[in-house]
């Protein structure tokens, strides 16, 4: 692991209070400098885990191989690449992830997952199956076959059949109108028995009565050798009227025989089904002429063929002369059908479902003769059952959502589509194998789930955007929430190690004064100056993490990256000494007008994030650099200054800022718990002052001790005369160095180095 800080693993049996596989474990962040010793900083992580399997601890976690640091409860994630991962909080824990982590559970996020997917499949059936049930599903799997059964009309197979039509070019050749005279069709019965056909069918129903010679021909007719079927239907006629109907039973035709030519079109007036009762006209008709059928299925769909090849058709006309007006052999073992075919008078016409192709209406013969055809060729179309669709559109949903567990719309998307495609392209090679297998509940199906999927991510990242904002808006301004949010910041809520500029202020002296004034004077006067100092670090883009007592926390470089980090926290130091100034003027003649504001900044490493119980966390800073700059702040007391910045916070200034040229360095000092000498600045509008101090830097980390103390000796006779808060710094450090100059004359053998100044607080 690169940077300032190593990790190490220590791992501990403790089977007397955890069973003989139990383990507990930390992974601590040490400075380079003491990564051997056995002291754990105050930035160390503290992690705890049972049951860890070895392969975890040999594994790592790939986010703290990346330099992040997972700051969520029971996550010990963070510190070189051997880590022991319990079930963790974050959604990019590797371990947890990839199972690792407290043996036989599941994370939350992976149980989260799990849920949502559950959910989006049972929201997804749940409106399908309440969509199946709405009045407007019926139509749209109408429709669906329409469309289908128009794209794969098959070309009509030669069974046999021929259709007579009696249509406007005959009417208009025997310049009659319907219904024609029963003598002409007994003429038309004896010339198609005469020219060899097999049988006919005649889809009209005498209702109409006529004259006696008229019947007696037609019964006649029906005597020969031709099986003739006649038509019957089902009609309602006065009660006065039966009489007249008696007349036209089998006992008029005795030698004819009957089929029904009722059909059902469905509810927008489209015929689908076929006439498929044992009385049907078409079925009757083909036992007459000896030809085998196959029965339809129950449900059957009629098949229609392909426009571009129309059923074999003759003219009435035609047809009463076959020798004189049809080829030889053109009717010899055919099956007729003969009907009425006047598509103007808008009689016995039926849509099918070839309109989706502009086919426009069929007559009830037409529709006859492809139900006849249908039967002797097995053209049937059987719709497959109920559930099976339903079925597929559970199964296609389940995939998706399966292989989208962690939603993500653009695959979801694709992968729905894929579905979808091989859903028509099934439902299509099954009409074509003659069975109707509806795409529509799994086309539905998946536009459900998708948009359940796309409902549930709005409002999961709608929920987790309010999240986002209830959690900054207490420390960044509404400004820096607003791009938080447009941001995500998914990382930051994780937990990750970030430089950062660090601000720890406190209020000297607020405690004496706090103790002659009641609570709530205390309270108020707490709330003005909390107020003045949230506004003042949310003008300069800080991140207020917290108040501890009359103490402020503050940094900067995090939610969000902020290049001017050291500079706008060292602007923020000064405009709250600024405030302060104001405060103290509104508390005069009170026991808070002596107070006296003092800051540290300091800047470094640290882990930035989520941190707390899993009932309560909070987003804040931890690691040394935080450690650092509270004592910082505390050290101001030493020097009498108000706001002390480490080096680290000069270093980190932008190059030529001119900050650098107003800040006086005032020593090195060791900081309590701290092994490492720090250079401490403070800032200064006496240009003079401020090149003395850096010359007298330089000089002294040289060890030129004779300009060293030149050098001193004018800061302190500058610092009597122009600049008495320093004053007495100024002959503390001309002490310090008068005697390191006596020392290196004493024993030039073994020269003296400046040594950093121990402090306490």
């Amino acid at each position: 692991m690169s940077g300032p800080y190593t990790g190490t693993l220590k791992v501990r049996s403790r089977p007397e209070a955890m069973g003989p596989e139990g383990w507990w474990g930390w992974v601590a962040l040490q400075p380079a400098s003491r990564a051997s010793t056995e002291t754990e900083a105050n930035s160390s992580f503290i992690g705890f885990s049972r049951s860890v399997q070895a392969s975890s601890l040999r594994a790592g976690c790939k986010e703290a191989a990346a330099g992040h640091v997972c700051v969520y409860p029971r996550c010990a994630r963070g510190g070189g690449r051997t880590t022991v991962c319990s079930p963790c909080w974050a959604a990019s824990c590797g371990a947890s992830q990839r199972g690792g982590g407290m043996a036989g559970t599941q994370s939350p996020v992976t149980q989260d997952a799990w849920r949502a997917w559950a959910l989006r499949v049972l929201w997804a059936l749940g409106l399908l199956a309440l969509l199946q049930a709405l009045p407007v599903w019926a139509p749209l799997q109408r429709l669906e076959y329409d469309l289908l059964a128009s794209l794969t009309a098959p070309v009509r197979p030669d069974v046999g059949v021929l259709v007579v039509g009696l249509d406007e070019p005959s009417l208009a050749a025997l310049n009659m109108s319907p219904p024609l005279p029963r003598r002409l069709h007994a003429q038309l019965v004896d010339a198609v028995s005469a020219a060899g056909a097999a049988a006919l069918g005649i889809d009209m129903l005498f209702a109409a009565p006529q004259t006696t010679e008229d019947d007696a021909a037609l019964a006649l007719a029906l005597q020969g050798r031709l099986p003739v079927v006649l038509a019957t239907a089902e009609v309602e006629v006065p009660s006065s009227q039966v009489a007249q109907y008696r007349q036209t039973v089998p006992s008029v035709f005795p030698h004819a025989r009957f089929g029904s030519v009722a059909v059902e079109p469905d509810g927008d007036g489209v015929l689908r089904r076929a006439p498929g009762h044992d009385a049907a006209l078409w079925r009757v008709l083909a036992e007459a002429a000896g030809r085998v059928v196959i029965p339809p299925p129950e449900g059957a769909l009629l098949r229609y063929y392909a426009p571009e090849l129309p059923l074999p058709y003759a003219h009435y006309t035609q047809a009463l002369e076959p020798a004189r007006m049809l080829a030889p052999g053109a009717l010899q073992g055919r099956v007729l059908l003969l009907g009425q075919n006047t598509p103007v008078d808008g009689v016995d016409q039926f849509a099918t479902p070839l309109h989706m192709l502009g086919a426009g209406t069929q007559s009830g013969v037409l529709v006859h003769a492809t139900a006849l055809i249908n039967g002797l060729a097995g053209d049937w179309i059987r719709p497959a059952h109920p559930l099976g669709p339903f079925v597929q559109a559970v199964l296609a949903v389940g995939a998706v959502a399966a292989l989208t567990r962690r939603w993500r719309g653009a695959r979801a998307a694709w992968l729905s589509a894929v579905l979808a495609l091989l859903a028509v392209a099934g439902g299509w090679w099954a009409l074509v194998a003659g069975l109707w297998w509806s795409a529509l509940p799994t086309l539905a199906g998946l536009a459900l789930h998708f948009n359940v999927g796309a409902a549930d991510s709005y409002w999961r990242e709608h929920r987790r955007r309010e999240q986002l904002r209830a959690d900054f808006a207490r420390y960044v301004p509404p400004a820096v929430v607003d791009a938080l949010v447009a941001e995500g910041a998914a990382p930051v809520l994780q937990g990750e190690r970030r430089v950062l500029t660090l601000l720890f202020s406190d209020l000297a002296g607020f405690t004496a004064a706090s103790e002659r004034l009641p609570p709530e004077a205390v309270a108020q006067t707490l709330n003005a100056y909390f107020s003045r100092m949230t506004h003042t670090v949310h003008q300069h883009g800080g991140t207020l993490d917290k108040f501890i007592g009359d103490a402020v926390m503050a940094f900067w470089n995090a939610p969000l990256p902020e290049p001017a980090h050291a500079a706008r926290a060292l602007a923020c130091a000064q405009a709250m000494q600024a405030e302060m100034v104001a405060l103290r003027a509104q508390w005069a003649g009170t026991p808070f007008a002596q107070v006296q504001l003092r800051i540290g900044l300091h800047t470094g490493e640290a882990a930035v994030g989520h941190l707390g119980s899993h009932e309560r966390f909070t987003y804040t800073a931890v690691g040394d650099a935080v450690n650092t700059a509270a004592r910082l702040e505390g050290a101001n007391k030493a020097f009498g200054s108000s706001i002390l910045l480490s080096g680290a916070t000069r270093a980190a200034l932008p190059a030529g800022a001119p900050e650098h040229a107003h800040l006086l360095w005032l020593d090195t000092v060791v900081l309590a718990g701290r092994s490492t000498g720090l250079d401490v600045y403070t800032p200064c509008d006496d240009a003079t002052l401020v090149a003395m101090s850096q010359a007298l830097h330089h000089h002294l980390q040289a060890a030129e001790w004779a300009p060293a103390l030149a050098c001193c000796a004018e800061w302190q006779a500058h610092a009597h005369r122009k600049a008495p808060q320093w004053a007495l710094h100024a002959d503390q450090l001309h002490a310090r160095v008068l005697a390191l100059a006596d020392a290196a004359e004493q024993a030039p053998a073994a020269p003296p180095f400046f040594g950093a100044r121990a402090i306490d607080k």
